[in-house]
């Protein structure tokens, strides 16, 4: 995977902005990257005459000109390869850890010239975009409307209008702006979009305090806002009755109209493990090979290997010789070779799961399931149907390529009612004893 090289300068400066002594400035190496500053000091002043304002660099005349010379290209070299390092780790690095670790000072404060939230928020989106990651990236980019909209009064600022934005710095974040924020996106809202909003905005925290805007312990928004965004939320049932899809199973369309298309990809999302609707457009014919299939999910690049049920062989047979093949060896007919960036990618898919999802709800509708249905309730349903039919949690977890069966519990949705209702019947109808005539001993009247 190609990353986008983040543009760094750094050279060595006369600071102008204080005099060290009569006629002499300081030398500074200057570090920026985006709107980042950060100045390493090194001990060495200059006159504007002993110094090449040209290159950069001290003049033979300066006084100390070998001993500065070999501190500038040192610290050169060090920025210089921090910098690599990061770049081969594909991670971004900020001008301020880089200072830190050249000069071995992990206590450099921040200064004012660093980013302020919005502008990092770009850094971040630029940065996930550049290593073709537009998925997170979209998942950054939603949260900072949000971020935005808290700092400026709850309106929305247009993208091409941001020079209007008005913008914080972390430091300057305090507890009211944090429960503001909070406040905003509850507004209205469930408790799994706000988790989805709260756990972003942790992230941008956790990065920033990471690349030294911040600190954990002083202001991170966790210790003002006490809602809990990774607990399990009870949400609506997401699957969909095992009956009720075996029904829209069995619906009859014209071959190779869109709804009959989409009938065998709902086939093959539910008995290819729940497969993601993305990762099953990304799938190639040499994905597949002797029952067997392998691919990495897009989301979490996580391997998967697993031998595939007999009904979704039979639907990668019938792509086979499908008329809308694509050029780029795609099995289902979405991708070809002109979707050749991550965004286009991206994009593309997108349209095909809004074609897909309206044609599940119109199925849905057909055999009368009047719950929310999409690609998404599939490999719910898949999961949930396993439990309501006595599957052991431990085999669910492996078809679901989860690590813990603590992730499975929570993925899972709550048992069927129709199951909790048949249970409930079947133990309440077992046929009563005959009345036992009790003859009772006394006295007669």
């Amino acid at each position: 995977m190609e990353v986008t090289p983040l543009l760094y300068t750094y050279r060595p400066i006369i600071k102008t902005t204080g005099k060290f002594k009569e006629n002499e400035y300081p030398i500074r190496i200057r570090l920026s990257q985006f709107k980042e500053k950060e100045f390493i000091a090194l001990g060495y002043s200059s006159s504007p005459e002993n110094w090449d304002a040209e290159h950069q660099l001290p003049k033979p005349s300066h006084p100390y000109y070998k001993e500065l010379s070999k501190k500038i290209n040192k610290y050169l070299e060090d920025v210089g390869f921090e910098i690599k390092v990061a770049e081969r780790a594909e991670r971004y690095i900020s001008c301020i850890e880089i200072k830190r670790k050249v000069t071995h000072q992990y206590n450099v404060p921040q200064k004012h010239n660093q980013l302020k939230i919005l502008e990092y928020f770009d850094k971040v989106i630029g940065e996930l975009e550049g290593a073709n990651n537009p998925g997170y990236a979209d998942t950054f980019n939603v949260t900072r409307a949000t971020v935005s909209k808290l700092l400026n009064n709850g309106k929305y600022i247009p993208p091409d209008e941001r020079d209007k934005e008005k913008d914080k710095g972390f430091r300057d974040f305090t507890k009211e702006d944090h429960e503001r924020y909070f406040k905003l996106i509850s507004e209205g809202t469930s408790e799994s979009t706000i988790s989805y909003y709260l756990r972003n905005y942790y992230r941008i925290w956790n990065l920033a305090s990471k690349d030294g805007y911040c600190t954990r312990e002083e202001h991170h928004p966790a210790r003002f806002i006490k809602f809990q965004p990774y607990k399990k939320i009870r949400t609506k049932k997401r699957s969909i009755n095992q009956d009720y899809l075996h029904d829209i199973m069995a619906l009859k369309f014209e071959p190779y109209t869109r709804m009959y298309r989409s009938q065998m990809l709902l086939r093959f999302i539910y008995y290819g493990r729940g497969i993601n609707f993305g990762d099953m457009c990304r799938l190639k014919w040499d994905n597949v090979a002797n029952g067997t299939m392998t691919y990495t999910r897009a989301k979490n690049h996580r391997h998967y290997d697993y031998t595939l049920h007999p009904e979704a062989l039979k639907i990668i047979d019938y792509f086979r010789n499908y008329p809308e093949q694509g050029d780029s060896g795609h099995i289902f007919p979405f991708l070809n070779a002109s979707h050749n960036t991550a965004r286009k990618i991206d994009t593309r898919i997108e349209s095909a799961l809004k074609d897909f999802n309206e044609d599940l709800k119109a199925m849905a509708e057909s055999v009368g399931w009047e719950r929310k249905f999409t690609s998404y309730s599939l490999r719910h349903g898949f999961a949930t149907h396993l439990r309501n039919n006595k599957v052991d949690i431990a085999v669910i977890k492996e078809a679901l390529g989860h690590e813990s069966e603590t992730q499975t519990a929570v993925y899972l949705d709550d048992l069927d009612d129709k199951t909790i209702a048949d249970e409930i019947n079947k133990a309440l109808t077992y046929p009563l004893p005959k009345p036992k005539v009790v003859k009772r001993k006394g006295r007669g009247l």
